[in-house]
């Protein structure tokens, strides 16, 4: 064998190997079987250099060849996930969607000490792949896997919220007309030939809608083990999605529960559970020795609805087996009639049960495509994780900016309990 031409084929090799390192598509354990390939191709290049024997050259091309045969299977794995992803080339938005690129994540999130690190070391990993960041938006890019948990979650566990009237701005005013349409000085009016017409008095109000950010900050020991990087994003994930979710609900149905003064005051949603008596919101008051579904009835009724719009009414299970339980007579057997049916009773669209009444509140009621939200859609939220190393811990912070109101006058109800 020619010196010379050994010397292309393994500077060629040496090459193709390096080429293949920097490439995402390889595991750790991958890659340090490549580098452990590079390093022994280097000495045997070394040698190659400084011998001029033949029979020797031979033998060293054995050894390239067997350290070839060892990544042969590598290969293999790299094209078969390429032509799994892309029979062709692998383009940015197919890294995203690959699980290389949540392998690259929890990669990121392990070897950073904090924030930064991780928006730096997960910046790097975009680059790599044919993206171009804007500083400060890494966050914005995050494997597909991750976007289809979130997604996933909310499918399961937004339910009415979806019904809501997301806006898309960041502050919105809800304007409204507080006098009365049956007074004489709003009443539209005949004209009387020879006398002065008179103009109708508005009494105009607004509210503020404004946004907030809400957050849910998660640590985990460093020292716990999980099967995969997929297993503990996915617990990860399903733990903060599940609290941001039961936040907002509980924020829009009875307020957050915490006091005024309070930092962690979630403070940016109208709750529907009131009191008293606004122009949003009629309340009453359960009847005492009377019947729940005659309270349930007048409650919906005292929603403003002209164009029959879809009303929710939110009660516990205990109030919703009152009334659906029918006996025809003190030696009959009650039945239990369908939720559906209930609602129809009692005028509503759907019926949702829910613990976060309480004891002050029988049920309240609402028009959802008149609650407005502001801020950024709560289906899109920003995602940061790093590893603390003072702690430890894997730190992971989900966060929205979110808030929302009643829209139209006497679009909400709440029946309170005596």
């Amino acid at each position: 064998m020619k010196k010379e031409l050994f010397t292309k084929y393994l500077q060629d090799e040496l090459e193709a190997k390096k080429n293949l390192l920097v490439k995402n598509e390889l595991s750790d354990e991958d890659k340090a079987a490549v580098q452990n390939s590079i390093d022994n191709l280097e000495g045997i290049l070394e040698k190659v250099e400084q011998s001029e024997d033949e029979e020797g050259l031979m033998e060293l091309k054995n050894t390239v060849s067997d350290l070839n045969d060892k990544l042969t299977a590598i290969e293999e794995k790299i094209q078969q996930n390429k032509t799994e992803v892309n029979k062709d080339n692998m383009d940015t938005q197919e890294y995203l969607k690959s699980q290389n690129s949540l392998h690259d994540f929890a990669d990121a999130i392990k070897n950073a000490k904090n924030a930064k690190e991780f928006q730096k070391n997960w910046n790097d990993k975009l680059v790599a792949n044919g993206f171009t960041i804007t500083e400060g938006s890494e966050s914005a890019f995050v494997p597909e896997a991750v976007k289809g948990m979130i997604n996933d979650i909310w499918d399961r566990n937004a339910d009415w919220l979806r019904d809501l009237n997301f806006t898309g701005a960041k502050k919105f005013y809800c304007r409204y007309n507080t006098s009365d349409q049956t007074l004489e000085t709003s009443r539209a009016k005949g004209h009387k030939e020879g006398t002065t017409k008179v103009g109708q008095t508005i009494n105009m109000a607004a509210k503020l809608l404004e946004a907030q950010f809400i957050y849910k900050i998660q640590e985990l020991s460093y020292q716990t083990i999980w099967d995969s990087d997929e297993a503990l994003i996915t617990y990860v994930i399903n733990e903060l999605v599940d609290q941001i979710l039961y936040e907002v609900k509980r924020a829009i149905l009875v307020g957050d529960g915490r006091a005024n003064d309070s930092d962690y005051k979630i403070n940016s949603f109208e709750a529907i559970a009131k009191t008293t008596t606004d122009a949003y919101t009629t309340v009453s008051t359960v009847t005492a020795n009377g019947f729940l579904v005659d309270d349930m009835r007048a409650m919906v009724d005292s929603i403003k609805n002209d164009n029959n719009k879809s009303v929710l009414v939110f009660m516990d299970k205990a109030s919703l087996r009152t009334l659906s339980r029918v006996q025809a007579s003190d030696s009959s057997t009650p039945v239990y009639i369908p939720t559906e049916q209930v609602a129809e009773q009692i005028g509503a669209t759907r019926i949702i049960t829910t613990d976060l009444l309480g004891a002050n509140y029988k049920a309240v009621a609402f028009i959802p495509s008149e609650y407005y939200l502001v801020g950024e859609n709560i289906l899109n939220p920003v995602l940061y994780t790093w590893h603390e190393g003072y702690k430890n811990v894997d730190v992971w912070r989900y966060e929205c900016v979110a808030g929302g109101g009643i829209n139209a006058m006497q679009s909400s109800a709440v029946l309170k309990a005596n």
